[in-house]
């Protein structure tokens, strides 16, 4: 059952104030992303709503409150989203996965925005974040991961989040491109292909001295 279903057998009264939340909801999102956490007011955010300050009380403790309810809709709304683009696939690829997360991540990267103004106010959860709890979960059911062992996914699904997290961050500052498209691609050529294997090899020029080590740590 659907959320306005639900709502349709609600009391008149339960009703009006879901639809009251939900516009304070929307509304703070707005200002979160126009204004940044901390330079947000609640009358900002009542006056988009346009209800009162009293109201807002109604519904949530304070400004952090409604800031991390923001966060964590809009992420599982991310997240039920990438599900719905992938289901009609029997056996979704890798590719496919990436693909999906770029697209739902990049028309919904206000919320990267918003979470990033908020670093240490917004909450972290107990369980593994939402790309590596995906990851993880896709992982799992891949028959053969040669030259993997079982015990290395976690690792595995860590350096996919890692990844993926640093491309998200040339949305923050109100940049729109390079678009999802070729963000993914660009982060699929990494994943196929790895580091180079001279990079693990005896090189027969040093790429550095034993002089140039201390800068390399500073």
């Amino acid at each position: 059952m659907d959320q306005e279903s639900q709502q349709v057998k609600l009391p008149r009264g339960a009703r009006r104030r879901a639809r009251t939340r939900a516009s304070l909801l929307v509304a703070a999102r707005k200002v979160f992303a126009t204004r940044g956490y901390h330079d947000a007011t609640i009358t900002e955010i009542t006056d988009t709503a346009a209800v009162g300050v009293g109201t807002f009380y109604l519904h949530f403790r304070d400004k952090e409150t409604i800031f991390n309810i923001v966060l964590t809709e809009g992420r599982e709304a991310i997240r039920q989203q990438v599900r719905e683009e992938i289901e009609h696939e029997d056996h979704p690829s890798l590719s496919v996965v990436v693909r999906a997360i770029f697209h739902q991540v990049y028309a919904q990267r206000d919320i990267l925005r918003i979470e990033r103004t908020g670093e240490g106010v917004a909450a972290r959860s107990g369980g593994p974040g939402m790309l590596l709890e995906m990851f993880m979960r896709f992982l799992e059911q891949v028959p053969d991961l040669s030259p993997f062992s079982e015990e290395e996914i976690p690792l595995l699904a860590s350096l996919l989040e890692g990844l993926m997290d640093r491309a998200f961050h040339c949305w923050w500052d109100e940049q729109d491109e390079p678009g999802p498209d070729l963000m993914a691609d660009r982060v699929l050529h990494v994943m196929k292909h790895g580091f180079p294997a001279s990079l693990f090899e005896e090189p027969q020029k040093p790429f550095f001295n034993h002089s140039s080590l201390p800068q390399l740590f500073e």
